[in-house]
Order: structure tokens, then sequence, then C-alpha cells
């Protein structure tokens, strides 16, 4: 019974509270205590509310920077790779555009010279057997290569074929010390033989006729075998660079850049079958044209006051 009286008491308590601020709050239309309960109460929940909406906001733009550096991280990836793919195209484009113009290059010079030929390519580059200078290529015996064989480019004379396989052939080239070819001055009748020095850029051009005018920028052909075995004639050698010549010698001699670069070899050619008819000088480069100098009228051609 007196827990049972306690319980009523406390309820009462807390109706009379409950009506007498529902009265409070109809009396004073918002303003009073229970205001200032809700005024306290905003207080202290609108920071939790700011600090809650902002560490949301934090984490969703945290969100979204994510998304965007991994999509920007994508973006590089396939740039860089299209970057490597037109590289690689670029660079096959201007190997093929090279290659053709060697092709068409050494078309031309075997359809003037009408030489028959035997295209191939430079597989390796060094020495072999007792040369010190020489190329292997991917032509041989099952080609109809044979030893002694002038092998050319589409600038001019490269070698000739010293051994032969079955499917290789190795060429010792011009540069070889022990490569002679039989020469002459393209335009003149001057007779000599071109010699290699080891150098790859520089020949030796030893002229029969010591008394023979030879000069700088003459241009070197060959002379041509008995039976166009080992040099055909008619092929670009090189061009005269300087000229040595020493009273009492019974030669003369100059130096002669190739016009074949052998360090550079790529597409040659065998000659298997000589020409009918010596090309002569129809497959050197053309002359380079010298400056003609423009012509200063003289002091006496200018008519005088006199003559107006």
């Amino acid at each position: 019974m007196r827990d049972s009286a306690r319980i009523r008491t406390v309820l009462a308590v807390l109706l009379l509270i409950s009506f007498t601020l529902v009265a409070l709050e109809l009396r004073n239309s918002g303003n009073g205590i229970t205001n200032s309960i809700r005024n306290v109460s905003a207080n202290l929940i609108s920071p939790l509310q700011k600090s809650a909406r902002g560490l949301s906001d934090s984490i969703q733009n945290f969100g979204s920077t994510w998304r965007e550096i991994r999509t920007a991280r994508e973006i590089v990836k396939d740039l860089e790779s299209e970057n490597i793919d037109l590289k690689e195209r670029l660079a096959n484009t201007d190997e093929l555009r090279r290659r053709a113009a060697e092709l068409d290059a050494l078309l031309k010079i075997a359809g003037l010279g009408t030489y028959e030929i035997v295209p191939a390519r430079v597989i390796a580059i060094g020495s072999g057997q007792d040369y010190s200078w020489t190329v292997s290529i991917d032509v041989g015996a099952k080609d109809g290569i044979t030893t002694d064989m002038s092998v050319i480019s589409g600038s001019g004379l490269v070698g000739r074929t010293i051994s032969v396989a079955e499917s290789t052939t190795l060429v010792s080239l011009l540069a070889d010390p022990s490569s002679k070819v039989g020469a002459r001055i393209g335009g003149k009748s001057e007779l000599g033989f071109i010699s290699g020095n080891g150098l790859p850029g520089e020949l030796e051009f030893e002229i029969f006729d010591p008394l023979a005018e030879i000069q700088k920028g003459d241009r070197i052909v060959t002379w041509g075998s008995e039976g166009g075995r080992p040099f055909v004639a008619g092929v670009p050698i090189g061009e005269v660079t300087s000229v040595k010549s020493s009273p009492g010698l019974l030669t003369k001699s100059a130096r002669v850049k190739p016009y074949v670069k052998l360090s550079t070899l790529d597409l040659v050619s065998v000659v298997v079958e000589p020409p009918r008819i010596d090309p002569r000088d129809s497959l050197l480069p053309p002359m380079p044209v010298a400056d003609t100098p423009i012509p200063t009228p003289s002091p006496s051609a200018t008519p005088s006051p006199s003559e107006n």
C-alpha cells in the first residue's frame, strides 16, 4: 500500500508539471522557459550537427577526389601507351621509307647499267677469314651466287664475294687493305687502281701515268675486269678529295671518298651477269654546278655625265 501511494504521488507530480509546461507554452506563445530550453538544446546540438555535416562533406569530397585521381591516372596511362604506339608506327614508317629509297636507287643503277642482279640484305658485319672488313649477306649458292662477283648498292661499289655457302655469302668490302680494284677517272681515260687502307671513309687511287691530270672533285668509276669478274665496268666508286704527287715517283696517287657508306650498309645486290656494253660514266652522279659570278660593269662602261 505504501508503495502504491508513492507511485501515485509521483505520477500526480509529473502530470502536474506537464500541464504546467503546456499552459506556459500556450500562454507565452513561444516565449518563456520552454523557449529557453529549446534555445539551450539548439545551442548544444547545433555544433554537433555542423561537425557531423562537415565530416560527411569531407568524406564525400575525399571519395570524389580519389575517383578523379584514379581517372586521371588511367587517362595518363592510356596516353603513354598511345604515345609509344605512335612512336613505333613513325619509326616503322621512316624505316620503310628509307628501305624503299635504297631499293629504288639499287634498281635504278642496275637498270641504267644493264646489270643482272640478285638483291640481298646485310645480316652481319665484321672480319672473316683473312679479311678485316667483311659483311655477310642473306643470299648464297641456291640463288646463283659464286665467288668473285661484284657487290653494289644504290650508291656504287661495295666489294666482291669471297666465300659462298648455301644461303649466305661473305663479301670483302672496298675498305679492306687487301682490296684492289681497276678504276679510271670519269670523263677521262686515265687508269689506275683503287686500294683499301682499313678506313671506311677513305680509299687510295694510284694512277699509272705520273703526268696525268687529276684534281679534287674528279669522280672514279670501275674499269672492269675481264669477263666482268670480280668487278664489272661502270660502277661508281668515289670522289677525289686530295692529290699527292712526289717528284721522281713513277705514279701519282689521290685520296678518294667512297660513294657508299660502308658502316650503314643494308640493302645491296650481287651482279650475277655483267653488262653487254660498258656503261662508261652513265652511272656517275652529276658534277656539282659551280656558282657563276655575276659580272660587274667596268668603270669605262658607265656613261659620264657629259654623255647624258
